[in-house]
């Protein structure tokens, strides 16, 4: 496993290593199942701490992908819905997904809690984004919108902190770094969690270009901007210049257009950058074809019959004096 690292850029070698593997995962260089490089081996081979390399595992697990195996290593693993589909029947998908939560670290009060409320819920009647950035939730509603059948909005976490009730009845979708507060903010919310997963089109992308290449960015979401920085050096080191410009600044943007060798645009920004120039024009995605699959299975998901029933009856109960 071919790692590079630039150890003047500001970046952390933490940061750098999550990301060179991370793209190596999604882009099928590290297939499931494949072990990794054990963090003794990988120390001395990159001449860094182990506790280093320590803490980018435990940040691949935390984004789910790689599984650290006591005793036995650290192994690619496969995306959620992927194991669950190797499932027989109802009671191993069950099972298999309590397990995973229960090796998380929640405990089976918790997990018991998250069941019932989905089971009360019923079907959401929409989807929400919730993010700290408003427009980041606007760039991830315009990303799962396709994907489901649902209305789907977009709401800043202030939004949800002044008024929880604009998530009753709805499937809230959100990035790792919010659950708790979302959670804190709106107990009785049903909550989907996603990591950020750029697309594998970046990493085959940058390969084609050579050394001292322009790179722009082009992003609706402000927080994209900084995350796509770190990114793109990380996996070409210092050989590239990366500019950055939100889509609201055309001006910025269009001003770079005739240097750039290649502009990486978001879903909410590739048709307008298009218009202008499509030479080299490299859209991209931050959730992963996966993530839109867990969430469309989620925005599906009902009880029904006697589930139903008893679901209700049990709400009614909890809501009895």
């Amino acid at each position: 496993m071919d790692i590079v690292l630039n150890r003047k850029g500001g970046i952390p070698v933490r940061d750098q290593l999550v990301a060179q593997i991370e793209m190596r995962i999604l882009g099928g260089d590290l297939p499931a199942g494949e072990r990794l490089p054990s963090v003794r081996a990988l120390a001395r081979k990159l001449r860094v701490h182990a506790n280093t390399i320590s803490a980018a595992y435990q940040l691949l697990e935390a984004k789910g992908h790689v599984q650290m195996r006591k005793g036995a290593g650290v192994y690619v693993r496969t995306v959620g819905a992927a194991s669950l589909a190797a499932a027989r029947d109802l009671d191993e998908m069950i099972a298999l997904a309590v397990e995973e939560a229960a090796r998380k670290g929640f405990k089976v009060a918790a997990i018991r809690a998250a069941v019932l409320r989905w089971l009360d819920s019923g079907p959401p009647s929409r989807l929400v984004t919730v993010d700290p950035s408003p427009s980041m939730a606007e760039l991830l509603r315009a990303e799962v919108a396709p994907a489901v059948s649902l209305p789907v909005e977009a709401r800043a976490l202030t939004a949800i902190e002044q008024a929880p009730e604009l998530l009753e009845g709805a499937l809230a979708v959100s990035l790792p770094y919010h659950m708790a507060a979302l959670r804190r903010l709106a107990p009785r919310a049903t909550v989907l969690e996603v990591n950020l997963e750029v697309t594998a089109a970046v990493p085959q992308a940058l390969k084609g270009l050579s050394t001292g290449a322009i790179v722009l960015v082009v992003s609706h979401a402000d927080t994209v901007l900084p995350y796509s920085r770190t990114l793109l050096k990380s996996l070409r080191d210092d050989d590239l210049l990366v500019e950055t410009r939100l889509l609201s600044d055309v001006r910025g943007w269009r001003r770079l257009l005739p240097a750039v060798d290649a502009v990486f645009a978001d879903s909410l920004s590739a048709e307008t950058v298009g218009k202008v120039r499509s030479r080299g024009l490299v859209p991209f995605r931050l959730l992963s074809d996966a993530a839109l699959v867990r969430i469309a299975a989620a925005a599906r998901a009902a009880p029904e019959g006697e589930a139903r029933a008893s679901a209700a009856q049990r709400s009614r109960k909890r809501r009895t004096p």
